[in-house]
């Protein structure tokens, strides 16, 4: 029987494969349909996964340089800043290699590793549910402007700040602002001052959810999905080395870290969880979690 540590790497690359699928790789399942897809956190993910699946590599670089140019640059630079230094270090064999294969200048690229082309990955059009945020770049272009729509398109009736937007949108603020302001000018947003902040929200929401192709009907916090899939396959390998006092301290420590990443999933742990039966409450996420999110399930939606 596979170990709790071997299910949970095989639930995060079934889970990568699904999203890469949606996007036109060459997978056989798919169970993200439904779910709105973050490609720079699916490539930083999957650089976390490293050589783990040797063909989860080769036909996700496959679609980077086919697709790439509906990839930002700039955001995988600032989401960039928020890894691992062995992600990083990874991920720049992948920018590498991206770019030794296309016209891309993808950052923080080091060495290409020898790479042949599967050329398998093929999208007809970005009007499926899951590519909305393809969809939104192939309108408004690659950049700010297309995440501050992202975040109204998964909630026409908010009311955003700069500030607020910023973080999931990777972008700087500043960035994010001007973007804002400038969908403002056009008039597809309005503005409202409230104290010191100027929030905010579509001047008419109809437009936007009324653009060509499908919804999506959840809208996964996939910076917090896979910050909390790291965390729980370095804390469970880790832990695999520990006398069973020690594990419990360790085990403790990966839910004190990963706290504010389960509560926006959705998960919330009592005091007895994370401190005395902080490792059993480890164990039961790695198989729970990873399990569901790799089946579709919309855990972690906005």
């Amino acid at each position: 029987m596979p170990t709790s540590s071997e299910r949970l790497r095989d639930d995060a690359i079934a889970l990568a494969w699904s999203l890469w699928a949606e996007m036109g790789v060459s997978g056989w399942q798919r169970n993200h349909a439904s779910h709105a897809i973050d490609p720079e956190r699916l490539i930083l993910f999957t650089a976390f996964l490293g050589d783990t699946d040797p063909r989860l590599r080769d036909e996700s670089t496959d679609w980077c340089i086919a697709y790439g140019r509906y990839v930002s640059a700039a955001r995988l630079r600032n989401l960039l800043a928020t890894q691992t230094p062995e992600v990083r270090a990874t991920f720049a064999g992948v920018a590498a290699t991206v770019n030794a294969h296309s016209n891309l200048r993808w950052p923080s690229a080091t060495q290409a590793r020898p790479y042949t082309r599967t050329q398998r990955s093929a999208i007809a059009d970005f009007t499926g549910p899951s590519l909305v945020v393809l969809r939104l770049r192939a309108l408004f272009g690659v950049g700010a402007r297309a995440e501050v729509l992202r975040a109204f398109l998964a909630d026409p009736a908010a009311r955003f700040s700069a500030a607020d937007v910023a973080p999931d949108a990777g972008y700087t603020k500043r960035n994010i602002a001007e973007a804002m302001d400038a969908l403002r000018t056009a008039g597809l947003l309005r503005v409202q001052a409230l104290r010191n902040q100027r929030l905010f929200g579509l001047a008419d929401a109809a437009w936007l959810t009324s653009l060509p192709g499908g919804l999506p009907e959840a809208w996964p916090r996939w910076s917090s999905v896979f910050r909390v899939l790291e965390g729980l396959i370095a804390g469970m390998r880790e832990a695999d080395r520990l006398t069973p006092k020690v594990r419990t301290v360790e085990a403790s420590a990966v839910l004190r870290d990963l706290r504010g990443d389960l509560e926006q999933v959705g998960v919330r742990l009592s005091q007895e969880e994370s401190g005395p039966s902080a490792w059993a409450t480890l164990q039961r996420l790695s198989d729970e979690l990873p399990a569901a999110w790799a089946s579709g399930s919309c855990s972690g939606a906005a």
